[in-house]
This record gives structure tokens, C-alpha cells and sequence, in this order.
């Protein structure tokens, strides 16, 4: 859906860093102006914002992920952090009656990138309903006041999780590096390094992985700064 010639608009907002509100009514249909700059207000008192791509943004608290908004052909986006696996938020969004707002706003693959390199989408369980060809689990597109209520209880059940120390870092490996990656070393092997990196950037080492934990620390001791995915690539290599 976001995919289009972005370098030059890239360049220019890499070096300004602009904020949300600096380009809301330059793209977005003045329809949605208002819910959008009532929702900015909201999310400066309560967390922060952070330039992340051409019109796109990371929400968070405490330096933890909220969720991303992105604005893109005359419209604006909100795409919250849902553990959908989380049996104590299926309670809480019970308790607060939003289940049918959520379900409503699952968004299926429809196929935006060339030559279907991330399709079919994943089949996900969500409030004991089965769904498949997901692409987002949730994405909200110019939602109106129902649908902004929703979010902000997401948010808050999110804050409360990260306030007690239980959010956990993800590192998403998209389906053609995936492919390549059980192409050039299997499937197994894949696996249990995925599973070693998940439980590494989240500090919860085990002794099933203990081998891969020293490979990591080693990469890590001499690059600090090596992101996520060339530490696996490391880790793989050393399989």
C-alpha cells in the first residue's frame, strides 16, 4: 500500500525530521483533518513521537512501541502494537468492549508490493476467531471518534504492560529474507536462531541457545552499534 517513489521526499524529511503535525494538512483530506490534529494533541500529552520514514512515524512510551501513523494518499493510518496472543488483553478488550472495533479494522494482504513478494498473509487467531491472509493485524485508516476511543485503550493496556516490565523488543524478518535465508542454510537452523535472537535483545538467555548467546556477545562486544538483523545473519553463518 505504501509503496511508491519516495528518495527525493526521503532525503529531504531524513535531514528535517518533520513532525507529525507539520505536514498533516499538506497530505491529509481536510474530512479527517480534525480527529487527526485532536489525536496529535492526545498523543503529545501522554507519549512521544518519532520521525521514522517518508510520512510515517513511531508513537512511544518509555522508549517502547506503540504503535506507527503514517500519512499516505490524502488519508492518515495508525497502526497499534498488538500482541494478538495475549490471553489477559483478550479479557481486558472484553472488559472494555472493543472486540468488534478490533476485528473490523484487520487488515488482509491485497498484494501492493511487485510480483507478490510478501503475499499470502498470515493466518492469526484473534478472539478465538480464525483468520487468514493478514497483513497488518491492525490498522486503522482515518478512524473516526469509536475508533480512536479503541486505540486509546489499546495504548493504555500497552503502557500498563511496558510500566510492569513486560513488553518485549521484536525483530520481524520479512517473508523473501525468510525464503533466502532457509534457501542458504534450512529451515531448522533458521528457527533455532530466531529463537536465539528473540530471547537475546530481550535479555532472557536459556541453555538450549547458550552457544548462539556467545556468538552474539562476541559480535556485539566488537560492533555495539550492529543492528539486529546482521547479528542473526552472524549467527547463522556460525550454524
Amino acid at each position: 500500500m505504501f509503496l511508491y517513489d519516495k528518495n527525493s521526499v526521503f532525503k529531504d524529511q531524513k535531514n528535517s525530521k518533520p513532525k507529525i503535525e507539520d505536514i498533516a494538512d499538506q497530505y491529509v483530506d481536510k474530512k479527517h483533518r480534525n480527529n487527526l490534529h485532536t489525536f496529535i494533541g492526545y498523543l503529545k500529552e501522554n507519549m512521544t513521537s518519532r520521525w521514522a520514514s517518508v510520512n510515517s512515524w513511531k508513537i512511544l512510551y518509555k522508549a517502547k512501541d506503540l504503535a506507527f501513523l503514517k500519512v499516505f494518499e490524502s488519508s492518515w493510518y495508525l497502526d497499534p502494537v498488538l500482541d494478538y496472543k495475549d490471553k489477559n488483553f483478550e479479557s481486558y478488550a472484553k472488559k472494555e468492549n472493543i472486540e468488534k472495533i478490533i476485528l473490523e479494522n484487520v487488515e488482509f494482504c491485497i498484494n501492493c508490493l511487485p510480483n507478490g513478494q510478501c503475499t499470502p498473509g498470515r493466518s492469526v487467531r484473534i478472539f478465538g476467531k480464525e483468520l487468514k491472509n493478514v497483513c497488518h493485524v491492525l490498522r486503522f485508516k482515518d478512524p473516526k471518534t469509536s475508533e480512536i476511543d479503541c486505540i486509546k485503550k489499546i495504548f493504555e493496556y500497552r503502557k500498563n504492560v511496558i510500566n510492569k516490565g513486560g513488553a518485549t523488543k521484536t525483530f520481524y524478518l520479512g517473508k523473501p529474507k525468510r525464503e533466502a535465508f532457509i534457501k542458504k542454510y534450512g529451515e531448522k537452523n533458521l528457527n533455532f536462531t530466531y529463537e536465539a535472537i528473540m530471547l537475546y535483545i530481550n535479555g532472557k538467555k536459556d541453555t538450549k541457545h547458550n552457544s548462539m548467546f556467545e556468538i552474539f556477545d562476541e559480535i556485539k562486544n566488537k560492533n555495539p552499534k550492529i543492528s539486529f538483523l546482521k547479528l542473526f545473519e552472524a549467527g547463522l553463518e556460525e550454524m
